[in-house]
């Protein structure tokens, strides 16, 4: 049996072995089973019954995951994004006065559009008309995206909402877990200890412990028929509403671009790409991604992408489907076995976080071949992640900082079409967020 899934995983190529991809596996889960306590607290604020939110957030993340990692091989896990479910519950639902029904109809709609592009090959050449330079960029900015989470949970930055607000505590017992976290994975790696992310996050936990910074997580989720009451519920009739049209289009883009960024930032500089750049089952992966988000619209959360947090996994060496399946089946897991894994506080996994953001940025010999305007393009793209906490707008800002320099510079026949397209795509979701 483990002959067979070392060769259905492809262990040889990407050299890596069954239990380097089970430890990743568990790092990706732990990094990211905050989700599963976030969530449903976040959509149960927009009326959606807090045990119905958690079994799709649950069942939902698990089977995309699973299948992620089956089908397109891939070590990515899938789950609920924060963006997304904070756009539907706070701006559709609290602040438009739209029904909680009619916000699962604009996910839905926006997981079909995501899939018509997808099918119809759209997607793919979307990303492949990303220049090099930029999917560099796009690696750095998925770091930043880390790091970002990892000074937030730490309070090391003070965000409001999704803009910095001001520099927070430096000197606390929560930067001294980031910090000891950091460190520990750094020395470890450095001797080449296996798991060595893993026990960053142990270690931290039993820290978080001892100091008292562990919160007792008190929701009560009853397991009962309240599970499957925003099942099948969703108003897709919304779609005939002009004034919620600017909504799927706003999730669609978060959805569609983010994905991409991710997609292309947590796979550079890994055995996941081929020797060309290129990556295997790539529509695979995609489809599911898609798919993921109109199943769970139906089973009753917003849109499912794929999460940063795989980065976790990934820093710890994974990189087959297999360290999916492994995160996908502790997902299942999370109902019966809560109480244990709400002994793991977010907080514990901020060294880990830190670390993998850092690994994610560019190498110097990776700058060192950019010309200045790809250089400025990527520092764009750095800066807009950091100041505005979203990888849209950082697309946006640089795409458009290279296209513009393009042109002036006589080089408007290197530009492609996609490219172009998608820049004006993210500018209207952008402009329909604020003026929409």
């Amino acid at each position: 049996m483990i002959e067979g899934i070392e060769k259905y995983f492809e262990f040889d190529r990407h050299k890596t072995n069954l239990k380097t991809e089970i430890i990743a596996g568990l790092s990706t889960f732990l990094a990211l089973s905050y989700i599963f306590v976030v969530n449903p607290a976040i959509l149960s604020e927009g009326g959606i019954n807090k045990s119905a939110a958690l079994f799709a957030t649950v069942i939902v993340s698990a089977v995309a995951t699973i299948v992620m990692g089956v089908w397109a091989k891939k070590p990515f896990a899938l789950a609920p994004g924060l963006e997304m479910n904070s756009y539907v519950v706070y701006f559709l639902i609290i602040g438009m006065g739209v029904t909680w029904q009619a916000g699962l109809g604009a996910v839905f709609w926006s997981g079909i559009l995501f899939l018509i592009l997808t099918i119809s090959k759209v997607r793919e050449k979307v990303i492949n008309a990303i220049p090099d330079s930029l999917k560099v960029g796009l690696s750095a900015a998925v770091g930043v995206f880390l790091i970002i989470i990892a000074l937030r949970l730490s309070e090391v930055l003070i965000y409001e909402g999704t803009s910095i607000r001001s520099l927070g505590q430096i000197f606390s017992e929560k930067s001294m877990v980031l910090i000891i976290g950091f460190v520990v994975a750094v020395v470890l790696k450095r001797f080449r200890v296996r798991g060595f992310i893993l026990i960053s996050i142990i270690l931290c936990t039993f820290i978080c412990h001892y100091i008292g910074l562990y919160e007792v997580n008190t929701t009560q989720i009853s397991l009962d028929k309240e599970m499957f009451s925003a099942f099948g519920v969703l108003d897709i009739r919304m779609i005939f509403d002009p004034k919620l049209l600017s909504a799927i289009i706003i999730l669609f883009v978060v959805d569609f671009y983010g994905s991409i960024a991710k997609f292309i930032g947590l796979s550079q500089n890994t055995s996941i790409l081929e020797d060309n750049g290129n990556m295997p089952n790539q529509k695979e992966a995609l489809l599911i991604d898609g798919g993921a988000t109109v199943v769970g619209s139906v089973a009753g959360t917003t849109s499912i992408t794929i999460f940063v947090e795989s980065g976790v996994g990934i820093g710890a060496g994974g990189r087959t489907g297999f360290t999916a399946v492994i995160c996908g089946i502790l997902m299942l897991l999370f109902i019966p076995l809560a109480s244990v894994v709400n002994l793991v506080p977010v907080i514990a996994t901020t060294g880990a976080l830190l670390w993998v953001g850092i690994e994610l940025m560019p190498k110097i010999s990776q700058i060192q071949k950019l010309k200045i305007i790809e250089l400025i393009a990527v520092v764009l793209m750095i800066i807009v992640t950091a100041v505005t906490f979203a990888l849209d707008k950082a697309m946006l800002i640089s795409f458009g900082f290279y296209i513009m320099s393009s042109l002036f510079t006589g080089k408007a026949k290197e530009v492609n079409p996609y490219l172009v397209g998608s820049t004006l795509l993210i500018l209207l979701s952008v402009f329909l967020s604020v003026y929409g």
